[in-house]
């Protein structure tokens, strides 16, 4: 209640106007519009915010630590169509989580989803396809230095901002994206090149990521174990799905039924 009634307060407070915001049981979503040039830099009306809201949990409750962890998460939108994307996802914040406490089943075995006309089995948590941050993290020699600069400026604000890499990870550089972001942080999507068949599991610390919410695996059904070797021409495939779901998060993505 304190921090929804002063995050509500800073609509009263010049340069900025809220959109859109939820206070979730560990965190806080705020769409912040800054509506003319900032004095200071966005990092101390962040602390300004947190603190005034301490302050009262102190004074009002008793209470002796912050309602904070230091730092946070931010990403700036540049248009009307990511500052939409972002309140979508702001506004779907609760009903996620309450899927994720009433229907636990859905998190721990393969579901199927429908990505454009494609029918394909996931496992893990299929929500990470609605996160409004996701950036593909697919490595190739043949970048020009343009593009080789925008990957990895997608890949550094994705990870910065706790958001979701999607690839299948096969090269060294690729798995070593991976695991920095997981090592700090962010989420994880991986395209399975070989399909996911019967009593399909994560391995390791994947299958652990999976049930924190952290990580979805997605690939083709699969009815046997049988697995087929894989080509160029495959492997070019998994990677245009990787872009095109980095650059259409979920907005044509539904979820069929467990199997």
């Amino acid at each position: 209640m304190i921090i929804d009634r002063l995050v509500r307060d800073i609509n009263l407070i010049d340069p900025f106007e809220v959109d859109n915001h939820v206070v979730m049981p560990d965190h806080v979503h705020i769409l912040w519009r800054v509506k003319d040039w900032l004095p200071k830099d966005m990092g101390y009306y962040v602390g300004l915010l947190k603190s005034r809201c301490s302050k009262i949990w102190h004074e009002e409750y008793r209470e002796s630590e912050s309602l904070f962890l230091p730092k946070f998460n931010d990403r700036i939108s540049f248009n009307d169509v990511m500052t939409e994307r972002f309140s979508r996802y702001i506004s779907d914040n609760p009903r996620r989580r309450l899927t994720v406490m009433t229907h636990p089943e859905l998190f721990d075995r393969a579901q199927q989803v429908k990505i454009l006309d494609r029918v394909m089995d996931v496992f893990g948590n299929f929500q990470l396809l609605k996160h409004p941050v996701i950036a593909p993290a697919v490595v190739s020699s043949r970048y020009t230095p343009e593009q080789k600069r925008k990957f990895e400026i997608q890949i550094e604000e994705a990870i910065r901002t706790q958001g979701v890499l999607v690839s299948p990870f096969i090269s060294q550089a690729e798995k070593a994206l991976m695991q920095r972001a997981i090592d700090e942080g962010a989420s994880i999507i991986r395209i399975v090149a070989d399909g996911i068949g019967p009593k399909y599991k994560p391995a390791g610390r994947e299958f652990d990521l999976c049930s924190q919410g952290r990580c979805l695996h997605i690939g083709e059904h699969r009815l046997s174990a049988h697995v087929e070797k894989k080509g160029r021409a495959e492997f070019l495939a998994l990677n245009a799905l990787a872009h095109w779901i980095a650059s259409h998060p979920a907005e044509r993505m539904l979820l069929l039924r467990g199997r």
